[in-house]
């Protein structure tokens, strides 16, 4: 403040010039205060913005690769014999041999059982005695037959006599081939007492003990065929126009771990079923070795063929609360989209549905990606 002489006309109008430029410099110095505030203001909320905002995330990215990959179908099965033959006596009669039993190995033309033959066979040398006496019956009658074709010639006897004597010729002639028929049809009635196996396989069942009195077409045995077996599968309706005779088709079994076999579709069902919405299919597995078994469960691997897929780094795909989802990289911009994943072979998986073959795809900090995030990108991968 400025002290002014109140009794002094010149004093006080020094002290008003004195108090007017106290004011002003008063009201410059409260100018320039504000400015200053204004502008440091304007700073500290600069400086907040750029500290808010963070430096873009350095992330991997790679490109797709297409590979061609063997498409398979998982199932179950089951193992059938290749042929089940139910053997039987075509004769009624009392069972005399029975050569063979439950589980024992059989070859094709191997007789199994042997029913009563003794009458039979003398049947056999009945039939062979009349085919001797009909022989020599036309022995006589081709002799008589051929004089009295020459004594005709030579007009001795009369034609009566002569026709007579071919009759007689032909008469012992169509007796033989008779005889004979007899006697082949009781041979073959003796043959059938034999139970023949008509396969190569296995004694699956017996019926039959020895000394039982059997009607005709009683059952006896059941052979199975072994080498190769039928596996009958099921095969899921989106799988079936994949399958295809020839297809290779691989097994295994619970009763040998560790096992593999492997065999070929060979015929496939004409519909789908209506209630499990499946096509049965079957293939023939080899069993040169018999380690397999009719009955036998198995776990089936179906070869269906190839396709080209693609194939990213299994980093690359994002897994959360059952939905895949990948980042795609654009002018350092992510982007996220819901994919579908299929194989995975080592550290690849293969992307089924929604990825383009020239996309780029993040695969490092997945987890901290954001749609819209600006990323900086170390470099491409190609896996």
């Amino acid at each position: 403040m400025i002290a002014c002489q109140p009794f002094s006309i010149f004093a006080s109008r020094q002290c008003v010039r004195r108090g007017l430029a106290s004011l002003a410099v008063m009201m410059s110095c409260l100018s320039l205060t504000g400015c200053d505030s204004a502008h440091s203001e304007a700073a500290k909320s600069q400086e907040a913005i750029t500290l808010a905002e963070p430096p873009p995330l350095a992330v991997r990215a790679a490109v797709p690769v297409r590979r061609t990959v063997q498409r398979t179908a998982q199932g179950q099965g089951a193992l059938f014999a290749k042929q089940s033959v139910i053997l039987a006596n075509k004769l009624a009669g009392y069972a005399d041999k029975v050569l063979v039993d439950f589980g024992d190995k059989v070859k094709a033309g191997q007789v199994l059982a042997e029913m009563e033959r003794e009458e039979l066979e003398l049947q056999v040398d009945a039939a062979e005695s009349v085919v001797k006496q009909a022989q020599a019956t036309h022995i006589r009658a081709q002799g008589e037959h051929e004089r009295a074709q020459q004594l005709f010639a030579e007009q001795i006897i009369p034609p009566q006599r002569r026709d007579a004597a071919e009759a007689d010729y032909k008469v012992a002639e169509a007796g033989v081939r008779s005889a004979e028929k007899s006697l082949a049809l009781i041979q073959k009635r003796l043959r059938d007492t034999r139970v023949v196996s008509p396969v190569d396989g296995f004694i699956q069942q017996r019926f039959v003990n020895p000394g039982e009195h059997l009607a005709a077409s009683s059952k006896l045995f059941e052979v199975v065929v072994v080498d190769p077996l039928k596996l009958r599968v099921p095969v899921p309706e989106r799988y079936a126009a994949l399958a295809k005779i020839g297809l290779t088709m691989h097994i295994e079994v619970d009763a040998l771990p560790g096992e593999k076999f492997n065999g070929t579709l060979t015929r496939i069902s004409a519909g789908v079923d209506h209630a499990t919405r499946s096509l049965l299919v079957e293939a023939e597995i080899p069993n040169p070795e018999g380690k397999l078994r009719p009955g036998y469960f198995a776990h089936v691997t179906g070869v269906m063929g190839e396709e080209s897929v693609l194939f990213i780094p299994r980093s690359g795909l994002y897994r959360f609360a059952g939905v895949e989802r990948i980042f795609i990289v654009k002018d350092n911009i992510v982007t996220s989209r819901q994919v579908k994943s299929g194989i995975e072979e080592g550290d690849s998986v293969e992307i089924a549905e929604g990825l383009a073959e020239n996309e780029q795809i993040v695969v490092s900090s997945v987890d901290r990606l954001a749609d819209g995030m600006k990323v900086q990108l170390q470099g491409a991968e190609v896996q």
